[in-house]
């Protein structure tokens, strides 16, 4: 439907309004994909790629917006709901494409994304985290695995006045979710690679052999100068091992209760070494959790890991000045000889908030926890599909702020202050284009 009007409206030179410009955009930025899903799948399937890709825009519900069901309405128009359905279904199950290819075009994206940061004298940032995708309903769907909940932390969570809810750890079907966005400071993120795996049964997999393969390909295609920004999870000293044998920077949260040794000092805890290093330049810095400016202080030093005592690594002191949050350490390969550096090195990490919100808007507006589909690949199909969606939205934020601001004015309305004082979510665009194509839906429907 989509890509039949596009290709109407081209010919006939009729590329106005925010809709065509969503549509000709989209176009442009799934190019390369279609050009080499045609050399592998029949046309129609290449049509019915690019139209689940804008349905996917459409469609905004949590519960059900990747079902195949709902998702066909939007192909062909609800009359003909079954028919979009059905081909829908024979693009997931087609034998000639895999997922893989997806993510090859996404890594394609972001070595021309890297190459142009580091044109412009920037330091790419490539963020790293794990997250999961909860199927608490689902049992005999392949590929489902044992995922600690975070809903039903949250749901249990002890409130006054109500009983004590289980305190153990709450286990439910799902997936595991290996993430890594790239990024610079002060820029919009891009989606570099988004894995899904599992720790049962013939797709078993392992977390440590995710990073190895990225870890390898970046090696191999591409120069240094990309700085991994790693949460306290990654604090662990396989991690190290494998960015120090692939020659790449790292910067990892480091955990105070781990050893490390330092020059006259000794092998003594990171938090016990670190108070001999003294805090110094102090700055303003953003809570984003508790909202507010904190007067912070920095420190650093050069130190060594106790099983790679012959590599030089440095610790990163954050100290909150009033001393009303405790001090965060970091562990960086990055040589630091002064103040800036060592400010470039926390600002990076505060940078890494930013696949944290990446992983909920994925969850909740994308609806990654919805698909119903019996077959591994095929679920790895459409979710690559909907990491290409939410990559999309990120490259409208970077490159076309003057339509975004259109597209909130126009579709995406809301009033108080708190929505112009804030910068602009991602949220309210997908909000506004949602709304925006709904209307060219609604009008190729009545007219067809």
């Amino acid at each position: 439907m989509y890509k039949t009007y596009l290709q109407d409206k081209i010919e006939k030179g009729k590329i106005n309004g925010a809709d065509n410009f969503l549509l000709k955009k989209s176009s442009k930025y799934l190019e390369g994909l279609l050009i080499k899903l045609d050399e592998q799948i029949d046309s129609r399937l290449v049509r019915a790629f690019y139209n689940l890709f804008i349905s996917i825009l459409i469609l905004r519900n949590k519960s059900s917006g990747l079902l195949l069901s709902e998702l066909g309405g939007y192909i062909c128009g609800f009359r003909k709901a079954p028919a979009g359905t059905k081909r829908i279904s024979n693009l997931l199950r087609s034998k000639k494409w895999e997922h893989k290819l997806i993510k090859d075009y996404l890594f394609e994206k972001t070595k021309e994304r890297i190459a142009s940061l580091q044109k412009e004298g920037k330091r790419p940032l490539l963020l790293w985290d794990d997250s999961r995708l909860e199927k608490p309903e689902s049992w005999w769907s392949e590929g489902l695995c044992s995922v600690w909940s975070s809903k039903g932390k949250r749901l249990t969570k002890i409130k006054r006045g109500f009983y004590r809810p289980p305190s153990s750890r709450i286990c439910v079907p799902g997936y595991k979710w290996t993430a890594t966005m790239l990024s610079c400071l002060g820029g919009v993120p891009s989606v570099c690679q988004m894995t899904w795996w599992t720790t049962r049964g013939k797709h078993k997999e392992l977390a440590t052999n995710i990073i190895f393969r990225m870890l390898k390909r970046l090696k191999k295609e591409l120069n240094t100068g990309v700085l991994h920004v790693l949460d306290r999870g990654y604090a662990n000293i396989w991690t190290v091992e494998h960015m120090l044998h692939f020659q790449q920077d790292f910067l990892i949260r480091w955990k105070k209760n781990h050893l490390l040794i330092a020059t006259k000092k000794g092998k003594k805890k990171t938090h016990l070494l670190a108070r001999s290093f003294k805090g110094k330049k102090p700055r303003l810095i953003y809570d984003k959790e508790r909202k507010e400016q904190r007067s912070a202080t920095i420190a650093w030093g050069e130190v060594f890991h106790p099983e790679l005592p012959d590599i030089p690594l440095y610790l990163v002191i954050l100290r909150d000045k009033k001393r009303q949050t405790p001090p965060i350490y970091f562990l960086t390969s990055v040589i630091i000889t002064n103040a800036r550096t060592a400010w470039e090195m926390a600002n990076s990490y505060m940078h890494r908030w930013e696949i944290e919100q990446s992983f909920r808007f994925c969850k909740t507006e994308l609806a990654m926890e919805s698909p119903r589909l019996w077959f591994w690949e095929n679920k790895l199909k459409l979710l690559a599909i909907v990491a290409l969606v939410y990559d999309f939205l990120l490259t409208l934020l970077r490159n076309w702020r003057t339509w975004v601001n259109l597209f909130l004015r126009n579709w995406g309305h809301r009033t108080g202050n708190r929505y112009r004082n804030t910068s602009i979510p991602i949220y309210r665009l997908r909000a506004a284009i949602s709304v925006c194509i709904f209307s060219l839906f609604a009008l190729l429907q009545n007219s067809g």
